[in-house]
Formats: C-alpha cells, structure tokens, sequence
C-alpha cells in the first residue's frame, strides 16, 4: 500500500461567499453531510469490491482459489490508512468507527471461515469432481454475481439470502454427476445462506434503530449547465436554481452517482458543492505501471487487485471544484473510473 499523501486543508472561500452558499441550502433538509464520510466510507466499499472481484472469479474458476484471506488483510489496511488520514483533520466520528469495525469483524469471519473450509473440505470437494463445476456451483455463481451487483445500488443487508435456500434444492437435482461434490455444495450452500439470512437480519434491525433509514439520493451543487441539459440526464430532479446556470439537484447515492457524475463531466459541467463539502475521494482502476501526474489531485493510497495481479485500485482525493476535470483526465489515462464516494 502506497501513498503517505495528507489529507489537504477545506478548501478557503471568503466569507461573503460562504454566507451566500448557507443562506441558499438553508431550508434544504439533509443537504450537508460530514466531509469526512468520503473517505470513511471506503472500507465499506473495499467489501462490495471483493464481493464484486469473488463473483468475477467464480465465473471462470471453483471457489478454493480466491484470495479470501488476503482480502481480509486489504480491508485491515485500507481501514488503517484511512483513520491515519483523518487522524487530527477530522472530529473523530465514533458512530462510523465502530460500523467499520463491526462490518471489518464480520466479513472477516465471513471470508475466514470460508476461505479455511474452501481450502481444505472444499479442495476436496473439487477434486472428487476432478475439478470440474456441478449444477450447485453454477448456481452459487448466479446467486454471488446478483449479490456483487445488488450491493453497488442498495445496503448489502437488504439482499434476501433466505429465498436463495428454496433455490438451491428446487434448482438442482438430488442426484447426478459428481455425486459428493453436489451433496457437499448444498450442504455447504444452505449453511452459508441460512448464516447470511440471519447476518443481513440483525444488521438491518440495528442499523434502522441506529441511524433510521439511509437517504438513497445525494445533493450536489452544479454550474455551467443549461435546464435543458438537465432535461436530457436521467436520475437528476432539480431541486433550486440559485443563478445563471447554476441548480442544486438530487442524485442518486451509491454506484449510480458515479455514472450521473461522469455524464454531467462529459458535458463541461462544474461541480460546486456535493453534500455541501469541498473535497471528494474517488477510486481508479489502473495498470500497475500507472502514476498519478496531476498535482492538483492527490493519491492518497493504492492496492494490487487480488484477483487481476496487472492492475491496481488507486484511492484519490481532488477539490469537488476540480471533479469534472480530474474524471476526464483519468478517462484520456486509460484509467477505469470505479467509484465516487459521496459521502
């Protein structure tokens, strides 16, 4: 992991113009969030990447093979790095903190416990099959892809593994070729998402009771775009105009705001404000042999990608002002956008 970057100071307005920005967001409930959840943030989201990277892989290969406990190790670190980075910038923001920790424990008992069972009673498993993939395998990628894919647009505890038991038995048969690979995958399945049922249960309870319900759309603060332009861009609802090109608008959260975000940078428009913070983190996907050159936007920290050994996940923090810029040079780079975190 590379990258000793400090986080940059907020960015300096006058005070005539911050006055203006508060006194034009003032009645817009739920406009700010803490700055500091752009980059809190990512450890949750190193979790999607991983499911993401394990769906990708069990496409073409049996489970044993993925880097389970390597992906517990990346969290860890990210998790790291990223409280150094906000150690002494930031409140301590002990709500988030304590979710990090409490999602790090669990997938990393989650990966752990598969990773030593897949290593050892699975390898097994895949050699009575002499390694080829049953029904049940094929059914475990179906149900690991629409996970990786739920969790980019929605909490990942609000996926229903429950129904994936029913499936599993009424969608492969009893008996057939490689008969112990099949009884040790439904077996071994059924455990897996009784456990995960149960998991996204409990979490789901807690968190509601905690913190309420998460608001699935983000306000952002843009210029140099035309009502008409507007128009045209599904997923953006104009909330105010506040001058000559200028709107807050409603974007949806998660993976959504980095496909309306590169759209909106596409058509030259300015980012002002997003969340009502002046500052951003965004993940690139890169060669190995890709270096950040912009010195106005930061590379706070990189990691090889378990699973694709030629390429890295590059973690960078711009000024929001500069978001538009930073996102179509990356894109002349050669470099996979992979996320914005919004906060």
């Amino acid at each position: 992991m590379g990258g000793d970057a400090r986080c940059r100071a907020k960015l300096s307005l006058p005070f005539h113009k911050r006055a203006e920005r508060k006194a034009a967001t003032a009645t817009i409930k739920g406009y700010l969030r803490p700055e500091d959840d752009a980059l809190l943030s990512y450890p949750e989201w190193y979790i999607v990447w991983s499911y993401q990277e394990k769906a990708d892989f069990q496409q073409d290969h049996l489970p044993s093979g993925f880097p389970y406990f390597g992906a517990v190790r990346q969290y860890w670190s990210s998790y790291c790095c990223i409280a150094r980075l906000i150690r002494g910038t930031y409140e301590f923001n002990g709500g988030e903190q304590v979710m990090l920790v409490v999602i790090g424990t669990s997938f990393s008992a989650e990966y752990i416990l598969k990773g030593t069972y897949e290593k050892t009673i699975g390898r097994i498993s895949e050699w009575t099959s002499h390694h080829g993939a049953t029904e049940e395998d094929q059914f475990a990628y179906k149900v690991a892809r629409e996970y990786a894919d739920f969790v980019h647009v929605r909490p990942f505890y609000e996926f229903r593994f429950a129904p994936q038991v029913s499936g599993l038995w009424s969608g492969t048969h009893l008996f057939g070729t490689h008969i112990l690979r099949k009884w040790e995958r439904k077996l071994f399945l059924t455990a897996d998402y009784t456990m995960e049922a149960f998991y996204c249960w409990v979490i789901e309870k807690l968190t509601h009771l905690t913190y309420g319900y998460e608001p699935t759309e983000t306000y952002a603060w843009i210029d140099n775009v035309s009502s008409s332009m507007l128009g045209n861009l599904q997923h953006v609802k104009v909330v105010k105009q506040v001058g000559p090109g200028a709107f807050i608008v409603d974007i949806p959260r998660y993976q959504e705001f980095a496909t309306v975000a590169s759209a909106l940078a596409n058509e030259d428009v300015r980012f002002v404000e997003i969340a009502g913070n002046s500052q951003i983190t965004v993940s690139v996907i890169a060669p190995r042999s890709w270096s950040n050159r912009d010195e106005k936007t930061e590379q706070l920290f990189s990691m090889p990608i378990l699973t694709r050994p030629e390429k890295v996940r590059a973690v960078l923090r711009c000024d929001v002002e500069r978001l538009s810029t930073a996102l179509k040079q990356r894109q002349t780079e050669g470099v996979i956008i992979e996320h914005i975190y919004d906060y």
